[in-house]
């Protein structure tokens, strides 16, 4: 049985116990209300965390890999554009609806586009291009004609960084080309753009587009097609070896919240250095032990299925350096979306796909591959934290089922004591009640001392991960600054032609550029790391406290005839923590963060401390006007040092802003989430033994015929419990076969 079927019918079994509470409500006396409401609460919170479970798949590669025509082929349909540009860093997202075709458009703000505009004009080695001081302004004409005009009379030697365009000079020119388009829907907040049924493919206008992607900040997909459940998002990530290393951050920001990745090799290139660059960072991150790889098949490359298993192989054997015993699928997903469309094809894609469907044996092999991926990647999604987050319910609906039982039990034995039974019933109650008492004190106390502990050890470990010199990513950063080295003999004839400070400023772009990649690729993955292992760390210490009082609530609860399936085979709970972070609303510090240092670099190196300030200070070791390379090159090398200082000052002050932000606003936040849930979810558990005495009291002095209708309602609806444990029993027994 499949999990989603679990889940259906455990969502199923949750609302029929939802009812017996309802019923319970309405045929038990008035004082029985707070007992119920709190457990129409819980019944409410199981349903929550059942249906908005969502399972996340990234789907990532480098540039023309076949990510969007891979997510198309799932969905038996061209929903996705192919070959967008790459410049935009967004994460389409795509799920699976049962009745609507919807595009959900998110648009960045003012306050973003003009911030992301702000960083992009680096390009510009001073501010003259510019006749207003004040920040920069996209909504202000004379802001966007001096831009413009600026952009046109810009050197090459600016709008080309190692040979390529300047991704900064590409944004700029985007967002200037696409303002007209979207100047009416972009406001002071997030604006949603929505296209549905026929409208749906428009929004392929705004995804493929440069100039318009360049204003959104997500994209949310839903399509009625396809077998893929309704609870797995899909995510079409941009290529891993983009230009900009903001895109790749944006890659890893999605990652770290991945159940599943799947890793698309083009059959045409092989492996490549850009792909295990890539997985080396996936590897350092979070790891390989679901990632499934994917030699996306393009049949025109291929002669013959010897050639291509020949391919896959080679791609096989260069992995397996990376990754121990790697799981590939080779297959062909524009073969897949083609055979799903095939009524509908153009005439000259229906020749292609005839002339493929020709090679049996290439097609037979390539739809075995496709069913087996389709397989093992729905098995991968639910066996780790969706089987968590089912066996939980399962166990809060089981101490539910057991309180409400017991609870029933109670009630009866009340209404059917004489008046002597009654007292003894009391007297009973009395001694249970201080007993719980105790053990919720004990619990209160222990969950308290626990939580000032870890958030002890916790704040010791992050100021050492961030310590900027004897730190995990401080060292490699301050040794990346102070060994970043540069061919200055190169910039000789740079130096005569455009001058001193233009050179000066050429080597800075040069070595932002490369520092913003070195914080992506080496910092990032070391930062998401560790905050997984924080993560765990946090859930490994409350379950190991849980579980002691665990044994001793069951010991408790059985002394008193009430037996309990803790619902793990370990006795303990352990907390959901997506789950805890969606509730709380609580999440990481974006990666895209690390990158923050470059204003900081611009603004107090380049401004504050006065960009041309430093230039007049090199010179001043010089000759007034003196223009020869032998005097040059030495002010080139001074002002760089001060670069260098002045960049490991920034480093410094924003690793500081960072790990407070981390400590504070995520990682002890989430220690008090899982604490205050823990205690609840244990204290719970002496939920029988909050009845009032005076409650009791007043059932037992009902009138018998009264009493008799209360009692026959207690028979009906402890039939019905019986069946929902038996039910739940069935359900446990299967998940824990897992």
């Amino acid at each position: 049985m499949h999990d989603s079927s679990i889940k259906q019918q455990l969502i199923e079994i949750n609302r029929e116990l939802a009812g017996l509470v309802d019923a319970a409500r309405d045929t038990l006396p008035a004082h029985t209300a707070d007992k119920l409401r709190d457990w129409r609460e819980t019944c409410e919170i199981c349903e929550k965390r059942l249906e908005d479970d969502l399972l996340r798949m990234a789907v990532v590669g480098t540039i023309k890999s076949g990510k969007s025509t891979f997510i198309n082929s799932l969905f038996s349909g061209d929903y996705l554009k192919r070959g967008a540009g790459v410049i935009t860093s967004i994460v389409t997202k795509v799920r699976r609806s049962n009745n609507r075709l919807r595009a959900v458009l998110y648009f960045k703000s003012w306050e973003e586009i003009n911030s992301e505009i702000s960083q992009a004009l680096q390009i510009f080695p001073s501010t003259g291009w510019r006749s207003a001081q004040d920040p920069f302004n996209i909504r202000n004409p004379r802001d966007r004609s001096e831009l413009e005009r600026a952009l046109k009379t810009l050197e090459s030697k600016h709008l080309l960084s190692k040979n390529t365009r300047n991704i900064n000079s590409v944004l700029l020119s985007a967002y200037l080309h696409g303002y007209a388009a979207v100047e009416t829907i972009v406001s002071d907040r997030t604006e949603t753009v929505i296209f549905e049924n026929d409208d749906f493919h428009e929004q392929k206008a705004f995804s493929g587009s440069e100039s318009l992607a360049v204003f959104l900040k997500d994209i949310h997909i839903e399509i009625p097609a396809g077998d893929i459940e309704e609870n797995i998002e899909i995510a079409d990530c941009q290529g891993s070896d983009s230009p900009n290393p903001l895109h790749l951050v944006m890659i890893q920001e999605y990652l770290r919240s991945a159940d599943l990745i799947v890793y698309l090799i083009s059959s045409r290139t092989g492996l490549r250095q850009a792909d295990i660059r890539f997985l080396t960072i996936i590897r350092n991150m979070v790891g390989m032990s679901h990632v499934l790889f994917v030699i996306n098949s393009d049949f025109n490359e291929h002669e013959s299925l010897a050639d291509l298993k020949r391919v896959a192989e080679k791609a096989g054997e260069d992995l397996s350096l990376i990754v121990k015993d790697p799981a590939i699928y080779v297959f062909s997903a524009l073969y897949s979306l083609f055979f799903a469309q095939r009524v509908r094809l153009s005439e000259k894609d229906r020749g292609r796909l005839d002339q493929w469907m020709a090679d049996d044996s290439l097609v037979a092999y390539s739809e075995g591959e496709k069913y087996r991926f389709k397989r093992d990647f729905r098995r991968l999604l639910t066996e780790n934290r969706h089987t968590l987050l089912l066996r939980n319910q399962v166990q809060r609906m089981r101490i539910l089922l057991s309180d409400f039982r017991h609870w029933l039990d109670l009630n009866r034995e009340i209404l059917t004591s004489d008046a002597a039974g009654a007292d003894t019933l009391l007297k009973k109650i009395r001694q249970q009640q201080k007993k719980t008492e105790r053990i919720r004190a004990m619990i209160k106390s222990t969950l308290d001392g626990a939580t000032a502990q870890l958030k002890k050890e916790i704040r010791s470990q992050v100021d050492r991960f961030f310590d900027i010199r004897h730190g995990v990513i401080g060292p490699g950063v301050v040794e990346f600054v102070k060994n970043y080295s540069i061919a200055y003999e190169s910039y000789q004839a740079q130096l005569v032609e455009i001058g001193f400070s233009d050179t000066l400023f050429s080597v800075f772009q040069t070595f932002k550029q490369d520092l913003d990649r070195y914080m992506a690729e080496h910092v990032n993955p070391a930062l998401i790391h560790y905050i997984r292992e924080s993560e765990n760390e946090i859930g490994d210490h409350f379950e190991s406290i849980a579980r002691p009082f665990e044994a001793m609530i069951a010991e408790t609860l059985s002394a008193h005839g009430i037996s309990e399936n803790a619902g793990r085979p370990d006795g303990a709970m352990r907390i959901e923590l997506e789950s805890l972070k969606e509730s709380r609303g609580l999440s990481v510090p974006p990666a895209s963060a690390t990158l923050a240092y470059t204003t900081a670099l611009k603004t107090e190196a380049f401004m504050r401390l006065g960009f041309y300030r430093i230039i007049q200070a090199v010179r001043k070791a010089f000759k007034r006007g003196e223009r020869d390379d032998i005097a040059e090159l030495p002010a080139l090398k001074s002002g760089v040092s001060r670069m260098k200082r002045e960049t490991e000052a920034s480093l410094n002050f924003h690793f500081k802003n960072f790990k407070e932000n981390v400590k504070f606003q995520y990682l002890f936040k989430l220690i008090d989430g899982v604490s205050d849930e823990m205690n609840t979810l244990l204290v719970n558990r002496f939920t029988s033994y909050q009845t009032e005495l005076s409650d009791i009291k007043a059932l037992a002095g009902q009138n018998q015929e009264i009493k008799t209708t209360i009692l026959d309602a207690i028979a009906d609806l402890q039939g019905a419990l019986s069946i929902i444990a038996n039910r739940i029993g069935e359900l446990e027994g299967r998940l824990h076969q897992r």
